[in-house]
């Protein structure tokens, strides 16, 4: 059986329509453990209306996503976890295709793509720094949505998140996972990603508090995943374009050459300054 984990604070329209996606999955097998993270909304009875055995609902005093998820793992019977988002879709195979991709290859982890939606349309596919088969131990865990992580429940019995984490809670989870489980892509995408007026997505303060967090929790994460450097020094730099606080972008321009220091990443800067864009 697969325990499929939804945090979910005060968005209870937007949850009925993620939980859908999940009771419609061509895989059966399943547990939907919804855990309500002290909403003050309708949100209970969403889950109430929904209607369906399969469905655990959990309630905490608000406490953020990172510890909502800990707790629907703590409550999740099955012998894989998967998990998802309030304010996305799934594809009906995903599950399926996930669960055959994990046999297939005999991995611990599986995550796919998915496709972000703006104004109602696919404007691109995240992420396409992976290719589908295993991810070597030096290739950064960057740009895996939640929402696609499925795997064997010990891996994240043993590697839960952390809460102290603002953002990218998943990225440094996988991290610590990496070191002992496998990880595997599958090209295809399975989900559909929508970023919200309220998404955490888009606060570029958390952005770099996040990521000053993980170089002070991972103190040799530069220097074990040099295979990434150019590709992670570029995105803080292509992020750091669509920040309009000085000095936040100076921050994360600074944390961009931590990554990588080229000639590349130069003329990359010295376009961004000239152009606005990297």
């Amino acid at each position: 059986m697969i325990s499929v984990i939804i945090p979910t604070y005060n968005r209870a329209e937007l949850l009925k329509r993620a939980a859908q996606s999940v009771l419609a999955q061509t895989y059966k097998d399943f547990e939907l453990i919804i855990v309500d993270d002290g909403s003050t909304d309708n949100t209970k009875e969403i889950v109430e209306s929904l209607n369906d055995s399969r469905i655990v609902y959990v309630y905490q005093k608000n406490a953020g996503a990172c510890v909502a998820r800990n707790n629907g793992i703590e409550h999740a019977k099955g012998e894989y976890i998967a998990f998802h988002d309030s304010d996305d879709v799934w594809h009906s195979n995903k599950l399926e295709l996930q669960m055959q991709a994990l046999i297939a290859n005999n991995a611990d982890v599986v995550f796919s793509k998915m496709n972000r939606y703006q104004d109602g349309k696919v404007v691109e596919v995240l992420s396409t720094y992976f290719k589908e088969g295993f991810l070597a131990k030096d290739n950064l865990p960057f740009a895996i949505g939640t929402q696609t992580i499925f795997g064997k429940a010990e891996v994240f019995k043993n590697t839960k998140f952390d809460p102290e984490m603002p953002r990218f809670q998943e990225f440094e989870m996988l991290i610590r996972a990496q070191k002992k489980y496998s990880i595997f892509c599958l090209d295809k995408p399975l989900v559909d990603y929508f970023i919200q007026n309220d998404s955490i997505s888009a606060k570029p303060k958390k952005y770099l508090l996040a990521w000053k967090l993980i170089l002070s929790k991972h103190k040799k994460l530069i220097e074990e995943y040099k295979a990434s450097s150019d590709r992670m020094g570029y995105n803080l730099l292509k992020f750091s374009a669509t920040v309009k606080d000085r000095t936040l972008k100076y921050e994360l321009i600074k944390l961009a050459f931590k990554f990588k220091q080229s000639p590349r990443m130069v003329y990359r800067l010295i376009k961004f300054l000239l152009k606005g864009c990297c």
